[in-house]
């Protein structure tokens, strides 16, 4: 257990994860500027829940998701030192901790985001559970940076909404991981960041371009304004958007695993 422990901590803490936190706190405080600036020049101070409301923003969400993929370039941990972890391991073993790695880090990397949009909003922030007037005067005016969702405000406490967003965030950085480490196995790992692009890209052109729905791929998901509200049947609500991530993170699983067994490690170095 100790070495799995040191195993994960040595994977987690590189420079991928060094440069993740720069890009990460070079956009939230680039994204924030403006609604801490304005909190500050009314002295008002509101609810911590700011995330929720940035990854409505195109380039937020966009730069978010794809750091968090840049983050797992090292899929699918073929190197030589896993070479003799395997085979002390065995595959199937091995495999299952690569997917429990995954899940720890998508965990990891939704609490950072969180606790980072905390910390540059601090000035702000009062850590209430309802809704003050900034928010209010924000959502109306259109003022502070933020594309405040009025609907989610009225249906979620902030710390409800706040948590929504950590568990989708969750599961839309596993399911990044879990799509890099998995089309890997299959085919040169190029293929698979191809795969991550349009998901993230694609959805944001079709709607901008109106020539359909927006909110097709997973990775929508993480904006409040693609959720159902009331009887709005043609969005996604949370049960739909929870049941959808846990089914394609456990199919991409299985498939991972069955490659596994299969597979030879020498032919996957050469695909790279």
């Amino acid at each position: 257990m100790k070495t799995v422990i040191k195993q994960t901590i040595n994977r987690f803490w590189s420079v991928r994860t060094l440069t993740l936190l720069m890009v990460w706190i070079f956009m939230l405080d680039m994204s924030l500027y403006p609604y801490r600036s304005s909190a500050m020049a009314l002295q008002l101070k509101d609810a911590a829940c700011v995330l929720p409301h940035l990854q409505n923003d195109f380039y937020f969400d966009k730069i978010m998701l794809l750091s968090a993929a840049c983050f797992f370039s090292n899929v699918p941990f073929m190197n030589q030192d896993e070479m003799y972890v395997v085979l002390r391991t065995g595959k199937t073993k091995w495999g299952y901790r690569n997917i429990g790695y995954i899940c720890v880090c998508g965990l990891l990397l939704s609490a950072i985001l969180t606790i980072l949009s905390i910390l540059i909003a601090l000035p702000a922030i009062n850590f209430s559970n309802e809704w003050g007037s900034l928010f209010q005067s924000f959502a109306v005016n259109r003022q502070g940076g933020l594309m405040i969702n009025q609907q989610a405000m009225s249906e979620y406490t902030p710390y409800l909404l706040q948590f929504h967003i950590f568990l989708i965030d969750t599961l839309a950085f596993i399911l990044i991981g879990m799509i890099l480490y998995t089309v890997s196995l299959f085919l040169p790992r190029i293929w698979a960041y191809a795969m991550i692009v349009v998901m993230v890209f694609l959805p944001s052109f079709i709607g901008k371009a109106g020539i359909g729905k927006d909110i097709f791929s997973p990775f929508s998901w993480i904006e409040t304004i693609h959720w159902r509200f009331g009887y709005d049947n043609d969005k996604p609500d949370l049960i739909y958007i929870y049941t959808a991530y846990l089914f394609l993170i456990f199919l991409l699983a299985v498939m991972s695993q069955i490659r596994l067994r299969g597979s030879d490690w020498m032919d996957r170095e050469s695909n790279k």
